[in-house]
């Protein structure tokens, strides 16, 4: 937790360098804050059309009975149809981060339909890697304030540890399909 903190700091230092040169944009994304992992974007200008996004997410509590508890970040470069921070454009990210434990997960049908060797089953310490394309459409609500919607999909590898029934086994799992889902608010610089 404490790293996390500390890339986050790292990020807003350099955000308020960069923020005297181009637009910055520091943002939440309310589909996660609605499944309670906090988390924070930052969304550099580098050229009239071009923009590098890097967000972080964490979750490290138990909810509804599920666990879930992930450290992940999603670096991505986006290429704007008009201009950044406004109307349509589409990107190139990357998945990297740990998921802790992932336990009680028979319980979402959809998962019990896609992994159902992961029924009644954790997944604990597994280092999670991908990447994607993604595609999305920034609203303008005010002068500082954007409204951003987003969906990607891609490739997600993961390494760890299932553990079923006091047995632990090592497992890797291939994933393809829906890797982003984003209803960000916008703060610019």
């Amino acid at each position: 937790m404490k790293k996390f903190y500390i890339l986050i700091a790292m990020l807003l230092i350099t955000a308020a360098s960069l923020g005297a040169q181009n637009k910055v944009a520091i943002k939440t994304n309310l589909v996660h804050d609605a499944t309670l992992s906090p988390n924070l974007a930052l969304e550099f200008g580098l050229a009239p059309k071009w923009t590098l996004d890097l967000s972080a997410a964490v979750n490290l509590w138990d909810s509804y009975g599920h666990t879930y508890k992930h450290i992940i970040g999603q670096p991505e470069l986006r290429f704007w149809t008009c201009e950044k921070f406004n109307g349509f454009f589409i990107g190139l990210h990357g998945i990297g981060g740990k998921v802790l434990d992932a336990g009680n997960l028979y319980n979402y049908k959809w998962i019990n339909k896609k992994c159902p060797n992961l029924r009644e089953s954790s997944i604990k310490d597994a280092l999670v890697l991908g990447a994607g394309l993604s595609c999305g459409y920034d609203v303008i609500l005010a002068r500082h304030w954007n409204l951003e919607f987003e969906l990607g999909a891609g490739y997600v590898y993961a390494s760890g540890k299932e553990v079923k029934a006091d047995k632990t086994n090592k497992t890797i799992l291939d994933y393809v399909g829906p890797t982003k889902l984003a209803i960000n608010l916008v703060y610019l610089f």
